[in-house]
């Protein structure tokens, strides 16, 4: 493929993208709907399956026949560096639930911390993930769900196209 193509391919690929957005913003689908594929999201990318979220995203948006673009874009909150401290206050949040106190990992290396998450932490982080995934789910759907009246509201009143 020389560069022409390749630029062609990423034109293509942008328009595709842009074109799911405005189908998801402006579509017949309820804004309940898509607010509530974007909880499913944000609830399963904040989960301790990191590897998995994507399948797992998508595995349940169809179960639960929801929009599975909207569902991957909610889950896209785990994404580095915010994943990372998503990751370090579900863990302590769950070591609080566990112990009445507060622990938040250690700065350390990339093999102790695996050690520590392992040996110690996994069910912190499991609780902490169902709690802190569950309040940010809860919080990220009704936002969605705003953003998305408004806008459609909008585009009613200035009377655009969908």
């Amino acid at each position: 493929m020389d560069a022409s193509e390749a630029k062609a391919a990423h034109a293509e690929m942008k328009r595709g993208w842009r074109a799911k957005l405005r189908e998801t913003l402006s579509g017949d689908t309820r804004p309940v709907a898509i607010a509530t594929a974007v909880a499913l999201g944000i609830f399963l990318g904040c989960s301790p399956f990191y590897g998995f979220q994507t399948l797992l995203v998508f595995g349940f948006a169809a179960l639960f026949k929801l929009n599975p673009f909207a569902a991957f874009l909610g889950s896209q909150i785990s994404i580095l560096p915010l994943g990372l401290g998503i990751m370090g206050a579900e863990v302590a949040v769950g070591e609080w639930f566990r112990y009445g106190h507060w622990a938040f990992p250690k700065l350390m290396g990339a093999a102790e911390t695996a050690k520590w998450l392992w040996g110690h932490a996994l069910y912190s982080w499991a609780i902490g993930s169902a709690v802190l995934g569950g309040a940010l789910a809860a919080a990220g759907g009704l936002l969605a769900w705003a953003m998305l009246v408004s806008f459609r509201s909008w585009r009613a009143r200035s009377g655009r196209p969908a």
